[in-house]
Parts: structure tokens; sequence; C-alpha cells
């Protein structure tokens, strides 16, 4: 076996000799999980190729050992004794699957880089070292109605192994009503899994919802524009108005403006738990009048008599 100092780290992590430092983690990162003893139990080959990964990190994520390293082995043997680094592992007691035994001290802080917490004593065998395995976040799009209403879905993704592996995996996950686009649903647990003995990561629901095409949202409240005749403005009338429940009548007194807001309490959307408020918001309706197309020679005799009859100018506020 190649003295310290002569092996190729760089081949070892898989990385290029100008690699810098956050690729050369990465790559460690990858490698101990994949060869760690906890998650290989037995296998006498992954627990050297773990071993040989750990001494390449501990030269390589070092910015003094690897200058001297790559000045060549000799000098950085007599710049460097990684002695204490080897003596780090030793053979539990009793030999056959007690596996690595790391001592307390430098070793274990390699393992600080692994996302999803910090490291502590795993039960994989002696001195083991547990990390809690990495959080994962996707995004799933819920329909407009949906993410006022509440649903249940059943979301797919793929979690990696300690082995490697990428496995797809399912969960079935209740959306709370009133959810907000953009905000993230915690499910614990339904990460990827711990290295010895270590807790799962959880996994996070960022939200996206698809727009309507009569509704718009703030927080709890919908507003609607809703197309009106100037008939039905002008002289007042029952209309009906689409809500999220199905549509309801309302009247427009005599003289509505264009522009208008009328207020519907309670009928917007269900607002999330917990909360201080009512239940729900408000919708809130903007009127909108709309002129006829083209008008026939009668239509045009009315409304220049109109006119004549009632003569405003809406613009007199802006001279």
């Amino acid at each position: 076996m190649p003295a310290a100092g002569q092996k190729d780290y760089y081949r070892i992590l898989g990385v290029s000799k100008d690699a810098p430092l956050n690729e050369i983690k990465k790559a460690y990162r990858k490698q101990a999980r994949q060869h760690h003893p906890d998650v290989n139990p037995g296998d006498g080959e992954s627990e050297e190729r773990f071993k040989e990964v750990a001494e390449a990190y501990h030269v390589l994520g070092d910015k003094q050992r690897r200058a001297a390293y790559d000045r060549g082995p000799e000098r950085f043997a007599q710049e460097f004794d990684l002695s204490d680094f080897f003596n780090q592992f030793r053979q539990g007691p009793g030999g056959g699957q007690s596996g690595v035994h790391f001592e307390s001290g430098g070793f274990g802080n390699l393992f600080d880089m692994f996302g999803g917490g910090g490291a502590s004593r795993g039960q994989g065998y002696p001195g083991a070292i547990s990390q809690a395995g990495r959080d994962l976040e996707i995004n799933i799009q819920l329909g407009f109605k949906e993410a006022l209403k509440g649903v249940e879905r059943t979301v797919q993704y793929g979690v990696h192994q300690g082995t490697g592996a990428r496995d797809t995996v399912s969960t079935k996950v209740r959306i709370p009503a009133g959810i907000e686009h953009g905000k993230r649903i915690r499910v614990k647990g339904r990460g990827e899994p711990g290295i010895g003995g270590g807790p799962p990561g959880n996994l996070y629901l960022r939200i996206q919802i698809s727009s309507h095409p009569l509704f718009t949202r703030k927080g709890a409240d919908l507003y609607l524009e809703l197309p009106v005749t100037v008939y039905e403005a002008g002289l007042g009338s029952t209309v009906r108005v689409p809500t999220l429940d199905g549509p309801m009548s309302i009247k427009l007194p005599p003289g509505t403006r264009n522009g208008q807001v009328i207020r519907l309490s309670g009928k917007g959307a269900k607002r999330p738990e917990p909360h201080n408020q009512k239940s729900h918001g408000d919708l809130f309706v903007s009127i909108r009048i709309e002129l006829p197309g083209e008008l026939n020679q009668g239509s045009k005799a009315l409304l220049e008599q109109f006119e004549r009859d009632h003569p405003y100018d809406p613009r007199r506020n802006m001279k």
C-alpha cells in the first residue's frame, strides 16, 4: 500500500487537481455516505474505501496540507505526519463485525459537512457517528380552488439511499385549506435516510397555485370584475355573481357607477389555521359597465335625447 502522501488523493475523490474546495467537499460527502460502514455492515471493502476517502479529504480539505501534497510526496512527508489521523481508526473489541472505531476528536468533524443536522454517536458499530438525513424540497402544483378548499395529494419524489442508489418513494400529504402561493409545508421524516441510526431528513413542499379565469386573490380575500349593462347599472337590477360556493344574486342600486366595489362578507377564501380573524375572507366585486356594440338610428336618437335631458361633465374636476 502506498505511504501517506503518495496516494493519488484527487483520483480517490474523483476530482481534478485544480478543483475548488466546494467541489472536493461535495465529492467527499457523496463517497463517505456511500461507503460508510453503518450503511455497509460487514463489508470490508467498503470500510477500506471509506478510510481511503476520509484520508483523501483530510489532506485535500485543508489548505496547508493540500499545498504541501501538491509540492510532492517527500515534501508532504517532511511537513505533515498523518499518524494521529490513522490512530483514529482502530479495530473494535472482539474483531469480526465490530468495524471501524473512531476515537473522539478531529475525525468527527469531517461529518459536520453532512446536511440535515449535527453528528453524534450512532448505533451501527462501536464509536460510530450518526448523521441526520438531508432535507428535500419539491414543488407541488395546485389548482386555484384546490388551494382554497384544501386537498389530499400523493406526491412522488426521488430519495438517495446510503448506497448511492436513487429510489422513487411516495407519500400522502394533506394540503390545508387557504394555503397561499409560495408557502412551504413540512412533512416530518420523509426526506433522505440518516446515517448510523441518525434520523431521516424532512420533506418540504413548495406550493405553486394556478391562476383562475375570474378570481384574483390577496391573502384570504378574493377579487372579481363583474360586467353589467348600462341599463342594469343606470336603472338598478338584480344580477348573478359567481362565488366559490356557486352563483348568488346581488342588487345593484339605480345609478351604480363604473368601478364601484361591492363587498360580499365571508365569500372569500378560508383562512389557514391558526388565525385570530373570521374564518373566511371577503369577495370584492368591482362593477364594469359595458356599452352595447353598434347602435341603430333609433338607439342613437334615444341617447341624443338623454344627453339633452341630462347633461353632465364627468371630467369637471380635472380642469
